[in-house]
C-alpha cells in the first residue's frame, strides 16, 4: 500500500511539473478551447467476454465470442459524456449490462482436496454489471497547423464496478442436495486510475484518438487496465461518427474465504460503434 501512494504521488508531481512547463510555451497551446464544450456518445460495443472466476466454491471460464452476445444478452445500457473548458475536462462513462450464459462448472468440497472432491455440473450463470467512470483530464500538450491538430491530455480518476452473479443447477445432480443453489453474490469496488489520451484531427474531418489507463493498485482490482483508440468522421457540425476498439482487463480478488470469496480474472474485447453529439 506505501508504494502504491508513493507512486501516485509520483505520478501526480510529474504531471504538474509537465503542466507548468507547457504553459511557458504559449505557441503550442491551441487558444480556440476557451469556452464550454459538451460530448454525448452513446456506444455500442461487441464484446467478447474471457474469464475466469471463483465464486465460493464453485469454479468456471466464461469464453463468449461477441458473435454469440445476442444469444447472451439480456440489455445494455451504455453512454459516454464529457464537457470541460480551457485546457481541462471531465469524462464520465455509464455501463450497465446483463448477461446469461450456460457454462461447465466445478463445485469444489474440499479446497485442499480439489482432485478428490470436485463435482462437475452444468450452471446457468447470470451477471448484472453496472460500471461507471468519472476522470479529470488535462491537457498536457497540443499543437495545430494548417492541416493538422493534436494534444496530449493526461487524467486521474475512478472507476466504479459492481456485479452481482447468480448461479443456478442447469441440469439434475447430485448438488441438488444442497441448499447453495441458486446461489448469489454481489461484488463492488472501486478503482484509482491514472492515464493519457492521444487525439489527432487530420484532412479536415476526421479524427484519431487513443486512450491508456492502468489502476486499481490493489485498491479494488489487484490491477485493471482499458486502452480504447478508434477514428472518427465528421458528419455533421454537431454530429461524429465513430468506429473503434477496447479492451478492459481485470484482475481482482476480495481476498475473504470461503462462500465470501471471489475472484475475477477478466478480458472484456471487441470493436465499438458509437456516435457523438457536440456542442
Amino acid at each position: 500500500m506505501r508504494s502504491t501512494v508513493i507512486f501516485l504521488c509520483l505520478i501526480i508531481n510529474t504531471v504538474f511539473y509537465l503542466s507548468a512547463q507547457n504553459k511557458k510555451d504559449s505557441t503550442e497551446i491551441n487558444s480556440g478551447n476557451d469556452k464550454w464544450h459538451f460530448e454525448l456518445t452513446p456506444y455500442f460495443w461487441a464484446t467478447s467476454i474471457y474469464s475466469d472466476r471463483v465464486i465460493g466454491p464453485v469454479s468456471f471460464e466464461n469464453d463468449t465470442r461477441f458473435k454469440d452476445i445476442f444469444d447472451n444478452l439480456v440489455y445494455a445500457i451504455p453512454l459516454h459524456f464529457e464537457f470541460g473548458k480551457d485546457d481541462w475536462t471531465v469524462i464520465t462513462d455509464f455501463l450497465y449490462v446483463k448477461d446469461e450464459v450456460n457454462r461447465s462448472a466445478q463445485y469444489t468440497i474440499f479446497p485442499r482436496l480439489p482432485d478428490k472432491s470436485t463435482i462437475d455440473f452444468d450452471a446457468d450463470y447470470t451477471v448484472t454489471k453496472l460500471q461507471c467512470e468519472v476522470l479529470g483530464a488535462y491537457t498536457l500538450k497540443s499543437s495545430s497547423d494548417k492541416n493538422t491538430t493534436w494534444k496530449i491530455d493526461v487524467f486521474i480518476g475512478l472507476r466504479f464496478t459492481s456485479e452481482e452473479n447468480m448461479l443456478e443447477i442447469a441440469q439434475e445432480s447430485v448438488l441438488d442436495t444442497l441448499d447453495f443453489f441458486p446461489f448469489s453474490h454481489t461484488e463492488q469496488y472501486f478503482d484509482p486510475l491514472i492515464g493519457a489520451i492521444y487525439s489527432l484531427q487530420f484532412c479536415t474531418k476526421w479524427n484519431f484518438y487513443f486512450r491508456a489507463d492502468i489502476g486499481g493498485f490493489s485498491v479494488g482490482s489487484n490491477f485493471t487496465s482499458d486502452l480504447i483508440t478508434n477514428v472518427s468522421y465528421e458528419a455533421f457540425q454537431f454530429m461524429d461518427i465513430n468506429l473503434g476498439y477496447r479492451w478492459l482487463y481485470t484482475n481482482y480478488d476480495n481476498g475473504k474465504t470461503g462462500l465470501e470469496y471471489y475472484r475475477n480474472k477478466s478480458s472484456e474485447i471487441g470493436p465499438i460503434l458509437s456516435l457523438t453529439f457536440k456542442w
